[in-house]
């Protein structure tokens, strides 16, 4: 941003931009001051099959109040609030029990090199990749200064409002993370899930519930919403992440909805979500940025 500002001619009309630019800020600031993102709450684990348990190195959750804050562009938090997840009796939920336990297992023996790649290299929050990726293309397109504005507007209300939207859903159904599922395998009532007590994820599970997940839906999100400003999917970048393993510091995609893919199949190969979680949460980012596209700031003709 400030180099697309160094870009912009000095004179009387930059500067009036930069007091009104200024102004909106500080007001915008002030209307947002005590919005109830910083309350956390108070929260008591259930004990029945399927609900969320803590997991090593963690006694407590992340914010089990987070969708008391307000929200940019949702009526409500619940607006796009997910459907229940699979039974735990269920062959959905037998076939993802399945897969993450094969590829998200610390010692796997099926995740490839490229696939343990992924899980680290997408580890960083969402929102710093996505910005990254956001701040990468839109140079290479040559995107105007109020676009490009636009763009990360867009961006960051959406992936807020979206973190609100995925914390709803995961604290009404309050589902267990696979190390806890995969741990009392026995005691779901499903023939086709085996339980193995000494399975580890391939990294530190973080600490709030399982379903759906919220780094699949920014991944979808971000990708809807620098493609539609964009015009297009198809763009090629390569770009570093601060998580990545040594030996794999880049990728390259050339489709902002492979990238968004990787990013959710990431959360699988290190052992953090069910197929179906991930699965729900591109449906959902998808969905809350199409609403915050159709709703907010459009585009000047």
């Amino acid at each position: 941003c400030e180099q697309w500002q160094m870009d912009i001619p000095a004179g009387p009309a930059k500067e009036r931009g930069e007091t009104l630019g200024r102004q909106v800020a500080q007001k915008y600031l002030a209307f947002r001051d005590h919005d109830g993102h910083e309350k956390n709450g108070d929260y008591t684990p259930m004990t029945k099959p399927g609900d969320y348990q803590y997991t090593p190195g963690f006694d407590y959750v992340w914010k089990p109040d987070f969708t008391v804050a307000r929200p940019f562009t949702l009526d409500s938090v619940s607006q796009f609030r997910s459907p229940p997840p699979p039974k735990l009796t269920s062959s959905a939920y037998a076939a993802s029990f399945r897969e993450v336990k094969a590829y998200g297992s610390k010692n796997s023996q099926v995740r490839s090199a490229d696939q343990t790649s992924i899980a680290h290299w997408w580890a960083e929050f969402g929102e710093h990749g996505w910005n990254r990726i956001g701040r990468l293309v839109a140079r290479q397109q040559g995107l105007k200064e109020v676009e490009a504005n636009r763009l990360f507007a867009l961006l960051n209300m959406n992936l807020y409002d979206l973190y609100l939207a995925s914390f709803d859903s995961k604290y009404i159904y309050d589902t267990w993370r696979p190390y806890t599922a995969i741990h009392h395998g026995g005691e779901d009532g499903n023939p086709d899930t085996e339980e193995q007590k000494n399975w580890e994820p391939e990294m530190v599970t973080p600490p709030w519930p399982e379903y759906p997940s919220a780094h699949a839906a920014v991944g979808a999100a971000g990708a809807e919403i620098v493609s539609r400003v964009l015009g297009t999917a198809r763009v090629h970048f390569t770009m570093r992440s601060t998580t990545a393993l040594p030996g794999y510091p880049e990728r390259t995609y050339e489709d902002l909805d492979q990238a968004a893919n990787d990013c959710a199949d990431s959360r699988i190969f290190n052992g953090f979500h069910f197929r179906f979680a991930t699965e729900e949460g591109k449906r959902q980012g998808r969905a809350v940025a199409r609403h915050t596209l159709d709703h907010f700031l459009l585009k000047i003709p």
